[in-house]
């Protein structure tokens, strides 16, 4: 299943219970991913005090989480449901520093010269490019390049 990767930004508070098959225990976190500069967030939860107590996640950790998602129904709605079930340490990537408030943005790059797909061999002919001119362009005051008699139908 997938993985996410991010600094967890708030640990809730455990949860737990007692049904048929025993006693049971939860925790939700919240995940910000590291995707500049939109960050997206997932929320997650882990079962079981043995991986609550494994993975000893804390606020600030930045973790690489495998997470199963699954649907449940319950009552003809269904709920996504998003669980941990291996965590691992990482050390976060080094970001881009964003240019301050007030502060110009960085010129745009120009696009490269070379064609997207394909290219011909060197010395045979090639197509025009898209968007290059094919004919001479209608005269200024007549864009539609017809007799300027004609009048709308309306």
């Amino acid at each position: 299943m997938p993985t996410i990767q991010g600094k967890i930004t708030k640990a809730f508070e455990p949860r737990s219970g007692q049904n048929d098959r025993g006693k049971w225990m939860a925790q939700d976190f919240l995940l910000e991913s590291y995707d500049q500069p939109y960050p997206r967030r997932c929320l997650f939860s882990v079962w079981g005090e043995e991986r609550l107590i494994q993975f000893n996640i804390k606020e600030g950790d930045d973790l690489a989480v495998d997470i199963d998602l699954d649907a449940r129904e319950r009552n003809g709605r269904y709920y996504n449901s998003v669980r941990a079930w291996r965590v691992a340490r990482i050390t976060p990537p080094q970001m881009e520093e964003m240019p301050a408030a007030g502060q110009p943005l960085p010129p745009p790059q120009a696009p490269s010269a070379a064609p997207i797909g394909e290219t011909a061999p060197i010395g045979e002919e090639t197509a025009a490019a898209p968007g290059a001119a094919i004919g001479p362009l209608p005269p200024p005051g007549d864009p539609l390049g017809g007799d300027a008699t004609e009048d709308l139908p309306f």
